[in-house]
């Protein structure tokens, strides 16, 4: 049986792979995040809304 890492917020845990595209998107966009540990919160919610914003195409 495998269990899913969670946040304190009791959300699932992203993979690690979606944590780096995460940080290079940060960093690609000036943003202040560190080589490693933890990213805000912030900087995860802006990568999200910034994906929304992206068209996706089709077909």
């Amino acid at each position: 049986m495998t269990v899913a890492k969670t946040t304190a917020t009791g959300e699932a845990a992203p993979a690690k792979n979606m944590i780096k595209e995460i940080r290079e998107w940060a960093i690609g966009e000036g943003r202040n995040v560190s080589s490693r540990g933890r990213i805000s919160a912030e900087i995860k919610q802006a990568f999200h809304d910034a994906q929304v914003q992206v068209p996706v195409a089709v077909g």
